[in-house]
């Protein structure tokens, strides 16, 4: 009996032992990850903020999904762009491009108005100018990831239907819709103010090869869509 006693209490104290080994393990490994996830957003943070502070885009949203409400959000993308063709200011640095299209609100309105109404839709237009979300997008060689950008917001009627994207700064998207020719100078400009690294991140990623590039993307890409959907949810909640 004693020896059955003595049995149980060696098992029960190496039992002891391989748990506080596997919880000390897993305790280490916990705090690792958390290293990698603190690292992995700090630089999302950071870069994404330094791409951004460097970009204006333009987001037009359809009244609907209905093809009569995605037609018409073309026909304003095309009389806003032909619009900027004449009026945009050749060589602006990235503030002038901003304060341009914010002194430019009135009269886009106007251009995406008349669109309307000659096309038989009484919608009300709204033009405004500020820091909104984006998804992730790829234009041509260039692609922005998700996060938080200025942009020029043109909203038809409920504005509930699919979005255009482009991108006014650097005038990806001035001149032509379907070409989508980038302006060198702008994109040199550019690529000095954000880094070469940051340059290298949004223009190689496209390159399916390189895949350095792409995990850095991925990381700066999941962490601020995670980001968007979190104040998402808090907004539904409060």
């Amino acid at each position: 009996m004693v020896i059955m006693m003595k049995f149980n209490k060696e098992k029960i104290i190496s039992a002891l032992k391989r748990t506080g080994s596997a919880a000390h393990l897993i305790s280490a490994v916990s705090k690792f990850l958390l290293v990698v996830l603190a690292i992995c957003i700090i630089y999302s943070t950071s870069t994404q903020k330094e791409i951004a502070g460097n970009v204006v885009r333009l987001h037009i949203i359809a009244n609907s999904d209905s093809s009569e409400d995605q037609a018409l959000k073309l026909k304003v993308r095309d009389a806003i762009l032909n619009h900027m063709n004449t009026r945009y200011p050749d060589g602006a640095t990235r503030d002038e491009a901003a304060q341009y299209l914010k002194n430019s609100i009135p009269e886009l309105k106007k251009v995406a108005a008349g669109v309307l109404e000659k096309n038989g839709s009484a919608d009300p237009v709204d033009v405004k100018y500020g820091v909104y979300a984006f998804p992730t997008k790829e234009y041509g060689n260039l692609a922005l990831p998700a996060g938080m950008y200025e942009a020029l917001r043109v909203e038809l009627g409920e504005a509930k239907g699919l979005n255009w994207w482009c991108v006014m700064f650097p005038p990806l998207c001035v001149a032509d819709a379907n070409s989508l020719q980038i302006d060198q100078e702008a994109m040199n400009g550019l690529k000095n103010d954000i880094g070469a690294a940051n340059y290298s991140l949004i223009t190689d990623v496209t390159d399916r090869s390189n895949v350095p590039v792409k995990i850095k993307f991925r990381i700066v890409e999941l962490v601020e869509s995670s980001k968007i959907k979190l104040a998402e949810m808090f907004n539904q909640i409060f």
